[in-house]
């Protein structure tokens, strides 16, 4: 060792091995090494090679697999030159959609040329076409780009109680309560109604009895409760087929390339059939360098589909049950199921149900006065030609 050290050969991570020692010293020094082990009477053997030229050297003789390297790293490089993924955050009222679809036609998408994108052009733009939107920032890395937002302060609600207009009912019904904030009650309790008829008016008559009195027009407010009924009807067969899950999975590998998959062995299902869901779905990446390949791992729950029957009286209750939940879902939190009249039809191989559901329900809604919008503007809704 010190004779090779006064050679000038560098040696590093030297530790002993039994009666010998293991040194590491560059490949070039091999010669120096040999003459140095001679002359001392040492034994040299040479128990590994390492480093990049040992690398290389292995691949001495592969073309095809050297080849093969040298293409995926020119393709790698060059897919790195594009956009694969586009995110954005910060927004709230404006929809992810929106802006990815202006984006696009900015030419900003998936596959677009990471060189030919003007980020501080982009950022101008959308700032001009979305106007809920106060600050924007595109940012690309590797092959993503982050847009990031804020929202400008919400408005507040701005009720309009200057522009006339009338409660109208939005449905047919009997008047239970009539309650007027503002405007004239054209209808009271127990009345039969229309939908569209006018509940609360905007025309309200200012004066005292009995004194020239004139018409102003407000804008009409105020909760209207009506009695209305609600039309219902289904079937269902007596004979129909259930999933029976054989509780057997199989798992599916499956590669998507530019966002379309390449299952190439599917599993097999013989005579059962499969739902099927996505463990996991993973974009593969270098680095910072996301590449437009994913892999996505399937499970498929397996099922036979098995013949059923039901009884008359169990397709009834079912169907009672069906339509019920679906009179709950479309009551507002104003209104309430008052009672639901069922009637049944039996067929050979189905039943159909129809029924009736009274329902407590607020029936007001907002129109323009027609008359209100004319006193607004100046006229009195005719049309006078020369004093005719």
């Amino acid at each position: 060792m010190n004779m090779l050290s006064y050679r000038g050969v560098y040696l590093w991570d030297v530790e002993t091995k039994g009666a010998g020692v293991l040194i590491k010293a560059p490949m070039g020094s091999m010669d120096t090494l040999s003459m140095c082990a001679e002359k001392t009477g040492c034994r040299l053997e040479v128990q590994g090679y390492g480093g990049f030229p040992a690398k290389i050297r292995r691949f001495h003789g592969r073309q095809v697999l050297t080849a093969g390297i040298l293409l995926f790293a020119i393709g790698l490089y060059f897919l790195s030159s594009f956009i694969w993924v586009i995110q954005v955050e910060g927004n709230e009222r404006v929809a992810k959609e929106d802006i990815l679809t202006y984006c696009q036609e900015l030419g900003l998408k998936p596959a677009a040329w990471k060189r030919g994108i003007d980020t501080e052009k982009i950022t101008k733009d959308i700032l001009i076409q979305f106007p809920d939107i106060s600050w924007v920032s595109v940012g690309i890395k590797g092959t993503d780009v982050t847009i990031k937002v804020a929202e400008t302060i919400q408005k507040a609600e701005v009720v309009d109680k200057e522009t006339p207009c009338d409660v109208i009912a939005n449905t047919d019904g009997v008047i239970l309560k009539i309650t007027a904030e503002r405007g004239t009650p054209k209808v009271k309790e127990g009345d039969v109604v229309k939908k569209g008829d006018v509940l609360i008016s905007s025309e309200v008559l200012i004066g005292l009895e009995g004194e020239a009195q004139h018409t102003e027009y407000v804008a009409a407010e105020g909760m209207v409760m009506a009695k209305i009924w609600q039309q219902l009807t289904d079937e269902l067969p007596l004979s129909y087929d259930e999933k029976v899950y054989t509780g057997a999975t199989k798992t599916n590998h499956v590669l998507s390339f530019f966002g379309q998959d390449a299952d190439f062995i599917r599993p097999s299902l013989g005579d059962t059939e499969a739902d099927v869901d996505v463990l996991f779905e993973k974009d593969l990446a270098l680095g910072d360098f996301k590449i437009p390949i994913s892999l996505k791992k399937e499970q498929y729950n397996l099922y036979t589909l098995e013949k059923r029957s039901r009884t008359v009286d169990e397709a009834k209750a079912e169907l009672e049950d069906k339509l019920r939940k679906k009179t709950e879902q479309s009551v507002s939190v104003y209104g309430k199921i008052e009672k639901i009249d069922m009637q049944y039809d039996e067929y050979t191989d189905c039943v159909r149900a129809k029924g009736q559901a009274e329902l407590t329900e607020r029936i007001d809604e907002k129109r323009k006065a027609e008359k209100g919008r004319d006193a607004v503007d100046g006229t009195d809704g005719t049309n006078d030609t020369n004093g005719q």
